[in-house]
């Protein structure tokens, strides 16, 4: 079906395509990558009437190409009757707004472009939410920008709401974001679940079919499992995730996966925009990385490079991975020829070319993925091999069945979470008992009491936790804003979606990340793991994460590990395991349960051996 154009303010869309060449001495590699972008224009309907190209070293601030380029730009819009300007670059909110202004139409970027064509062949629900989200993400500083210069006239004045105008705008994002982000939660949680039933109940090898938009991947799939998902030679025609069970030979039944495509130069806040395709990727046993073998070679050479770093990136290591060249009917003399021409020797994967069309090879593909699916069973990875999510997803799945029951049934009230929480810090969770018991016994646990009760008092009450001329500076300080701003009840803050409600209670003194999640775990039930420093430790003895991550980055390897109806459970035995077993000082290294496949007690022995030799 031939698509219809795109209307721009009641007029075809004709657009000049631009990019920034920063590599001065690229002379085809930029060449290729504009004629990726030329179709992905022409994919919505747009027609392409110019390009322009600038080779500089660095971009310039204002509008990213030189100004001198711009007013070229400008001309040739006049000339060729222009009406969107397309960068292959991802611009700056800044620079967008002063290209419009000093252009007079509208431009994007390749995010944005990408977006509108996902926007178009999205069909479920969590594409759509998730295409929304991405958008707001990218243009919330763009709005934000665009109201204050707007609106900079519109200033707070006597009587006034004592804030811009343009405030009222970005808090309207804000929870529209908020609200998106929960609707997303929400159907990622139950996608997740089945993920995990699929991979950890039925006990089939996950294969995974992914790849550059455009290979052939949803062919390739209806071809081996016989199924009959629409295909288009449109980009990402597949956005959401397809499952099928297949059958090989007599011991290896397969479950494959037809996912979302990968393009060239992929912004990393789109990858993380589709987490559930992302972990259909990584959960998987194999993943067969699929090109389009009627590119030309230097396109495939980039695209295999880009693949292995996504996939890396992702966390998929090489000895997962199996290379596939489809279309060999339409290039059937590059068969014999892409060994030598990519050399794919160093990249010491496994290949294959075939023709889904055809049918061609796909005996010997399906061959060649049962022998990997025996081979990494007869041969697990060692500790170095294992990616950071197969070790987390590993001690995941041992440690919650080491700790079965780790549930509690008791929510507290919202106040008195918090409290509880500030009170934790730093400190044993029998101090904690101890002096959150005490200040109920003597003060009380509500705002009014706190705020009226005298510094002294308080230090009294909760000597025990330490640290409580600070902590009672918090209790005080926090008090006197739930008693000023909520009334005193902090409740309605817990009733807001996740993230606006985290973001409120960070708002409140002594009141960080760990706190605010802690505190919506268990006060308002929402599927969090926080992260204290028993668990903050444990993933980086792991090696999880990198030695310098921060808490949102061990956060989201935890929660990307299991499925969130397990978080609080799997945040409370990550904190017995640490109490009992992976102790700060002397770790018990012979009876946890995951000494295979943790590198820290080999690391730590050689740091002892190392430091004796010094001695």
């Amino acid at each position: 079906m031939q698509r219809q154009p795109l209307l721009i303010d009641g007029k075809e869309a004709r657009a000049i395509i631009c990019m920034l060449k920063t590599n001065v001495h690229d002379h085809t590699i930029y060449r290729v990558k504009l004629d990726e972008l030329r179709s992905l224009v022409e994919s919505l309907g747009i027609e392409v009437v110019g390009e322009v190209v600038q080779s500089r070293y660095r971009p310039f601030a204002k509008y990213h190409i030189g100004s001198g380029k711009v007013k070229e730009v400008r001309k040739k819009k006049r000339r060729l009757d222009a009406n969107l300007v397309i960068f292959y670059n991802i611009l700056r909110s800044s620079q967008k707004l002063n290209l419009m202004m000093a252009l007079s139409c509208e431009v994007i970027d390749r995010y944005e472009l990408t977006l509108e064509i996902f926007d178009q062949m999205a069909s479920d629900t969590l594409s759509k939410l998730q295409i929304q989200a991405a958008r707001l993400e990218k243009q919330a500083p763009f709005y934000k920008l665009q109201a204050s210069i707007n609106l900079r006239e519109d200033r707070p004045f006597f009587r006034a709401g004592g804030e811009y105008a343009f405030h009222g705008k970005m808090r309207e994002i804000t929870r529209n974001q908020a609200r998106i982000n929960e609707e997303i939660d929400k159907l990622m949680e139950e996608k997740s679940q089945r993920i995990w039933k699929r991979k950890n109940e039925l006990g089939f090898p996950v294969i995974c079919i992914a790849g550059f938009y455009n290979a052939g991947k949803t062919s390739l799939f209806n071809t081996i499992t016989g199924d009959t998902k629409p295909v288009s030679n449109r980009p990402f025609t597949t956005l959401s995730s397809k499952y099928q069970r297949r059958f090989i030979d007599y011991e290896t039944t397969v479950l494959f996966i037809d996912t979302i495509g990968f393009m060239l130069d992929l912004d990393p806040r789109l990858i993380q925009s589709f987490k559930l395709n992302l972990l259909d990727i990584r959960s998987s046993d194999i993943v067969v990385l699929l090109f389009d073998l009627s590119d030309s070679m230097l396109m495939l050479k980039l695209k295999i490079s880009e693949g292995i770093r996504l996939l890396r990136q992702i966390g998929v290591d090489r000895s997962r991975v199996i290379l596939v060249f489809n279309k060999l009917d339409e290039a059937p003399d590059k068969g014999d020829r892409i060994e030598d021409e990519l050399e794919l020797e160093m990249y010491d994967i496994p290949w294959m070319t075939v023709s889904a069309h055809e049918k061609t090879n796909l005996q010997e593909l399906l061959q060649l993925i049962a022998k990997r699916v025996k081979y990494l069973k007869e041969n697990p990875p060692t500790v170095e091999e294992l990616s950071p999510f197969r070790r987390a997803e590993k001690s995941v799945n041992r440690i919650l069945e080491e700790y079965p029951d780790m549930r509690t049934s008791r929510n507290l009230p919202p106040f008195h979470s918090i409290v509880r929480t500030i009170l934790s810090q730093n400190t044993s969770s029998n101090n904690t008992v101890k002096a959150y018991t005490r200040l109920s016994e003597q003060i009380g646990l509500d705002p009014y009491s706190i705020s009226e009760a005298s510094k002294e008092d308080i230090i009294k009450a909760i000597k025990p936790s330490g640290m409580y001329n600070q902590k009672t500076q918090y209790l005080k300080k926090t008090s006197e804003i739930v008693v000023e701003k909520y009334d005193g009840d902090i409740g309605t803050v817990f009733e807001y979606p996740f993230n606006e409600a985290r973001d409120r209670l960070m708002e409140l003194p002594g009141v960080g990340p760990k706190t605010a999640d802690v505190s919506l775990m268990f006060s308002a039930n929402s599927r969090v793991v926080p992260v204290d420093r028993h668990i903050e430790r444990i993933a980086k003895r792991l090696e999880i994460v990198e030695d310098d991550a921060g808490y949102e980055e061990i956060r989201s390897a935890w929660q990307d590990a299991a499925t969130p109806d397990r978080f609080r459970e799997l945040h409370l035995a990550l904190i017995k395991f640490g109490r009992e077993v992976c102790k700060a000082r002397n770790p018990d290294h012979d009876t946890c349960i995951l000494r295979d496949i943790c590198p820290y007690p080999e690391k730590h022995m050689e740091e002892n051996e190392h430091d004796e030799g010094i001695e």
